[in-house]
């Protein structure tokens, strides 16, 4: 895993079999580890958010989104391959099974989470689900989830309340929650739940976030009108030398 710095943040150069390698130590050395998914949206975010930006700088694993991609070979930095979360969860699940990971999921509604267990468990008989629970809860219910996750003693904790609430949550109760593999995963639980569909992978080449937003238009026309010519903008003045550039950080 080489590690790259792009507009200012750590990113990770490895391919899904690398990653999945890096989490079978994470899960072998019994110690918490965090996995940040980066895209154009948190990388614009952090100019105003300086806890998300802290939080992805002591991440131990950074896994590049396509924007991400797209900005770093403007900036001449080579990523090994657009991983996501979504792609990296997926590859985590049809591989946990092998390993006999005990996986468990925060996030989403109710009867969102329940109907991704049920496909799950269809899809996936052997798959150790640990435990789960919804992401609709407040800060009085966190002592009794945490002292949930705790007594599943799972490998892997995926948690799904998008950006910058998960984000914000997995490092508050970080250590406290003592999981090896800790993720946050946005919105995907809706798609394995099949209530959104995966972006083909004939438009996983810069098109993600035109397919994701004819799906759901009203909650996130705003976040790419606005987001997309920012982020161009950030890696141009990069690219430019207006200000940091990439540059090799391990």
């Amino acid at each position: 895993m080489k590690r790259y710095e792009f507009l200012g943040y750590p990113v990770d150069s490895l391919t899904t079999d690398e990653a999945l390698m890096t989490i079978d130590r994470y899960i072998e050395e019994h110690k918490p580890h965090r996995i940040t998914p980066i895209n154009a949206s948190k990388l614009c975010r952090v100019d105003s958010d300086s806890r998300l930006a802290n939080i992805i700088k002591k991440s131990d694993m950074v896994i590049p989104e396509y924007a991400v991609i797209w900005g770093a070979n403007q900036l001449k930095i080579k990523l090994a391959e657009h991983i996501g979360g979504i792609m990296l969860m997926r590859s985590i699940l049809e591989k946990a099974p092998f390993k006999n990971y005990k996986i468990y999921f925060l996030g989403a509604k109710e009867e969102v989470v329940t109907e991704m267990v049920k496909r799950l468990k269809r899809e996936h008989r052997d798959l150790n689900i640990t435990g789960y629970h919804h992401g609709y809860f407040t800060s009085e219910n966190d002592r009794e989830i945490i002292e949930d996750i705790r007594s599943k003693c799972p490998d892997i904790l995926l948690v799904a309340m998008g950006t910058p609430k998960q984000e914000v949550w997995i490092d508050d109760h970080f250590e406290e929650l003592n999981v090896p593999v800790v993720m946050g995963v946005g919105g995907s639980f809706d798609v394995f739940a099949g209530l959104t569909k995966e972006t083909p992978d004939y438009l996983r080449c810069g098109f993600e976030w035109l397919y994701r937003l004819a799906q759901d238009p009203k909650r996130l026309w705003k976040r790419y009108i606005t987001t997309n010519p920012k982020f161009v903008w950030k890696v141009l003045k990069a690219k430019w030398g207006l200000n940091g550039s990439g540059k090799v950080a391990l």
